[in-house]
């Protein structure tokens, strides 16, 4: 963008600015007789900036730029979410191994979708496409690209699990917390299937639970502080939110497992835990679902037994109540007929 200015001396000034490398800075020149002199300067400055730019990544691959573009714009990220971003440049090295930043098409990147749509679900691939498309819009909007290949893809993929699937039903859970209970009284304190156990009676998350210390566990209150996690690297940080940080109220079962524990309460590691849930799960024959299923099965419980979902929303630690709401929604729907059934009970014995 480039702005003009006359000077005291009667004559123009132009001043424009040029990103790179998602930093501005300014070029200007002055001395110009007329303004005319001076739009024609800068537009130059522009048009020359741009080829010099397109010549500096004529030959990049767009695997190379979109693993500069991660290092520049999302090194300060969570681990977790800087290892999304890393599936997603493994993809494009895959799928495109020689797909070059300037020479990418719209057609190029609707053929990707739609090749990776065949083995992924929707959700999955709607992530891969928001990470490339992030790149190439600030590929454009440096005029590293002329033209931006990102408008109007239409997504592909595989139907997700439904929301039925996500989560173990009231039986099942009860099947598989005598189980793991059982497994416990034989091996006390065995780490996977304590993780195990914890996520059922509390709906923490893996690496809240992984990050549990015994200082965390207050007995003659009984509750559990949950106020940091672990990544998938074993690294100590915060959790997922503010709101994460939160202190649950829990039950004598999950108590009398934790007595005696000192230092870690589950030093184990996420697939140390998903092996054991998955054994578990073949050995009684119910639902296969993923450790973090754990989670959404606990909500499901307490809100299919009719506690508050505000309550439910602050328990495990959600940004606010809209998430338990999206989370939750298949139950809810459930639920509608029920509570319909007793408003007009309440109605008629009203009126």
């Amino acid at each position: 963008m480039a702005t003009f200015h006359k000077t005291t001396a009667g004559n123009y000034r132009a001043r424009v600015s040029v990103k790179e490398n998602g930093k501005y800075k300014q070029i200007s020149k002055q001395g110009f007789r007329t303004k005319k002199e001076a739009v024609i300067w800068a537009s130059e400055i522009e048009a020359g900036y741009t080829d010099q730019l397109q010549s500096k990544y004529e030959k990049m691959l767009l695997s190379d730029y979109f693993e500069n573009w991660v290092d520049t714009y999302k090194s300060k990220m969570e681990a977790a979410t800087q290892y999304q971003y890393q599936n997603t440049l493994d993809n494009i090295i895959k799928y495109m191994p020689d797909a070059t930043l300037i020479d990418f098409t719209r057609t190029d990147f609707q053929n990707f979708i739609n090749e990776f749509g065949k083995d992924h679900s929707k959700e999955t691939v709607a992530k891969r496409k928001n990470h490339i498309s992030q790149a190439l819009e600030d590929a454009f909007a440096d005029g590293i690209i002329k033209n931006n290949p990102t408008i109007r893809i239409q997504l592909t993929g595989k139907v997700g699990k439904s929301a039925s699937e996500k989560f173990l039903e009231k039986d099942e859970l009860i099947k598989l917390d005598h189980y793991i209970k059982n497994k416990l009284a034989t091996y006390p304190h065995a780490k996977s299937y304590l993780a195990i156990y914890i996520s059922i009676h509390t709906g923490m998350r893996i690496g809240e639970i992984m990050a549990l210390q015994s200082d965390d566990i207050d007995f003659e209150k009984k509750t559990i502080s949950v106020n940091k996690a672990l990544d998938q690297y074993r690294h100590v940080k915060s959790t997922k939110t503010e709101s994460s940080n939160r202190i649950i109220s829990v039950d004598d079962d999950l108590l009398n497992e934790l007595t005696g524990i000192e230092g870690p309460i589950a030093d184990i590691s996420n697939y140390g835990a998903g092996k054991a849930l998955k054994a578990a799960i073949k050995e009684l024959d119910i639902k296969p679902v993923s450790f973090h299923a754990l989670r959404h099965s606990h909500g499901s419980l307490l809100l299919s037994q009719g506690i508050d979902i505000k309550y439910v929303s602050s328990r495990l630690g959600h940004k606010n109540i809209s998430t338990t709401l999206n989370v939750y929604t298949h139950l809810l729907s459930s639920q509608k007929e029920s509570e319909e059934e007793k408003t007009q009970r309440i109605m008629m014995s009203i009126f």
